[in-house]
C-alpha cells in the first residue's frame, strides 16, 4: 500500500510556522510515501513565491504543491512556474494557458509513479473559468494507463460542486479532496469502493481567526463594508489533513482518515 498525506490551506507564515512543527511527527508517527500540500496562500495569505516553494520541496521534501485562486497573486510565480516540476495550478482557471501546466506525474520514494491534478471550481468563484468537468475529461485522457494512483485537489467554494466531482470521478481516481474553504469536513468516506474523499481537509495556520484573516479586519468587512486591509492571523495554530491508503497496482484506495492537530497540544504531549 501507498500512504498519502494530504495537507489542506496553508496560511501565511503562521501556516508555514504549523507545517514546519507538524510535518515532521507527521512523518514520524505515520511513515507516508507522498505528502502533497496546498500552498496558494502560503506567502501572506494571498500567493505563493519561489523562496517558499524551494522550502516546500527541500526542506520539508514535499513531493506537490497545489494552488488554488490566487496562485498568480505574487507575479514572481509567472518566471518560476515553468521550472517549478511539483507545482501545479488550477487546470481550468482562466489564466492558466494550458492545461498541462494542472496536473503533473510523479514517483513517489519506491519509484511507483502517481499523478496529482488541480482544479478550480465555478459556482462562486471569479468569472470565466473553464467548465472543471470538461477539463478534466481532458486531463484523463492525457495520463499514461499504468499511472494507477491519480490524486486530485479540487480548489472551490461549493460544497456541491466539490462532492459533484467527487462523484463524478468515483471509480477513476484513487482520491478527491477539496480545498478553498479553510474548514474542515466531516464527511471522509470512500466512494464506489474505490476512491477517497473529503469535501474539504481544512487550513493549516492561525485559527484565532476568521478563516485565518485577523478577526477584526475580517467583521469590519462583513459588517460594515470597511474596506480594512486583510492580514493572516498568527494566534492558535492548527494543522488538518488526512491519511489515505492507495493500491499502487490498481489505484483502489481503501482508507481515509481525518485529522486536525492543535499544536500547542502536540507539542506538549510529544515533551511528555
Amino acid at each position: 500500500m501507498i500512504k498519502i498525506i494530504a495537507i489542506g490551506d496553508v496560511v501565511g507564515k503562521a501556516g508555514r510556522q504549523a507545517l514546519a512543527k507538524s510535518l515532521p511527527l507527521i512523518r514520524e508517527r505515520i511513515d507516508p510515501d507522498i505528502v502533497i500540500v496546498n500552498g496558494e496562500n502560503a506567502a501572506g495569505g494571498f500567493g505563493i513565491t519561489k523562496k517558499i516553494y524551494k522550502q516546500f520541496i527541500e526542506n520539508f521534501s514535499i513531493d506537490c504543491v497545489t494552488t488554488g485562486n490566487h496562485w498568480h497573486d505574487k507575479r514572481e510565480i509567472f518566471e518560476f512556474l515553468p521550472q517549478a516540476e511539483r507545482l501545479v495550478v488550477p487546470a481550468n482557471m482562466s489564466n492558466v494557458e494550458s492545461i498541462e501546466m494542472g496536473y503533473k506525474i510523479l514517483e513517489d520514494r519506491n519509484g511507483n509513479p502517481f499523478a496529482v491534478i488541480n482544479l478550480i471550481g465555478n459556482a462562486f468563484m471569479q468569472p470565466g473559468n473553464r467548465n472543471l468537468f470538461k477539463t478534466i475529461d481532458l486531463i484523463m485522457d492525457r495520463i499514461p494507463q499504468n499511472v494507477k494512483v491519480r490524486i486530485v485537489d479540487v480548489h472551490a467554494e461549493a460544497t456541491s460542486e466539490k462532492q459533484g466531482v467527487g462523484r463524478y470521478l468515483a471509480g477513476n481516481v484513487s482520491l478527491v479532496f477539496g480545498t478553498h474553504s479553510h474548514v474542515q469536513t466531516a464527511d471522509e468516506r470512500i466512494l464506489e469502493d474505490a476512491t477517497g474523499y473529503i469535501t474539504d481537509i481544512g487550513m493549516t495556520g492561525p485559527y484565532e481567526s476568521v478563516i485565518g484573516i485577523k478577526t477584526e479586519a475580517a467583521i469590519a468587512r462583513m459588517k460594515d463594508n470597511e474596506r480594512k486591509r486583510f492580514e493572516p492571523a498568527s494566534k492558535d495554530l492548527w494543522t488538518p489533513f488526512i491519511e489515505v491508503s492507495v493500491d499502487p497496482k490498481s489505484g483502489l484506495c481503501h482508507s481515509i482518515k481525518r485529522y486536525r492537530w492543535e499544536l500547542s497540544k502536540l507539542i506538549n504531549d510529544d515533551q511528555k
